[in-house]
């Protein structure tokens, strides 16, 4: 099973519930582009059987999860805010080998990234979300996301040897955590970490004093 070599800090979890709109906003898009990543490697590899068969039921999935988080967002009188580019995504793509034997498997084990990044961030969401409808769906999607997390690495070891496989786990995990921690703040599924609050160690007191 995957593994992150940086987890998320309880403060990005309270920073995003501040605008619960917007979250969701961002993971609707996040799970047309899952669909989407699925679709394109069954189209890439249709001579892959296990990989149609063992994905294509996921793209399904993501297309429900979609209609499920929009369905939240149309009940709170809300429509979808516009999608944006996603620097994460950006960075683990630049992280991919290209040559074709390599980049099947680079893709499919950046997905289960994308997949053990999200559950780890929904398991925080439900944790901290006081919301009783929003702590429901997030842990409806982090116990999807639980499921989706380890099938890609799954996947890649009906073409790859388990060494081939780990080895390359281990190289992505390290990319990953370094392209995320660095992330500036945004409130989206896969932003970097909130800042850290300000705090004013000045004496107020003695600042009146010496504008006596």
């Amino acid at each position: 099973m995957l593994r992150l070599d940086w987890r998320t800090p309880d403060s990005w979890a309270a920073a995003v519930l501040a605008d619960p709109i917007a979250l969701l906003s961002d993971h609707a898009h996040c799970e047309l582009k899952a669909a989407s990543a699925v679709q394109s490697l069954i189209v890439t590899y249709p001579d892959r059987q296990a990989l149609v068969m063992q994905l294509g039921p996921m793209a399904v999935e993501e297309m429900q999860h979609f209609n499920q988080v929009v369905e939240v967002v149309a009940g709170r009188g809300q429509a979808l805010r516009a999608a944006r580019p996603s620097p994460y995504a950006e960075g683990l793509g630049k992280a991919a080998r290209q040559g074709r034997k390599d980049l099947m498997l680079d893709r499919l084990l950046v997905a289960g990234l994308i997949e053990e990044r999200s559950f780890e961030r929904f398991e925080l969401l439900a944790e901290h979300a006081e919301d009783g409808e929003l702590k429901h769906l997030y842990r409806d999607l982090m116990i999807s996301e639980a499921r989706h997390r380890s099938l890609f690495a799954l996947v890649a070891r009906n073409y790859y040897s388990r060494a081939e496989v780990e080895r390359r786990e281990q190289e992505l995990r390290a990319a990953e955590a370094a392209v995320i921690r660095v992330l500036p703040f945004e409130i989206r599924m896969h932003s970097g970490p909130a800042p850290a609050p300000v705090h004013d160690d000045s004496d107020p007191i003695a600042e009146v004093e010496e504008c006596a």
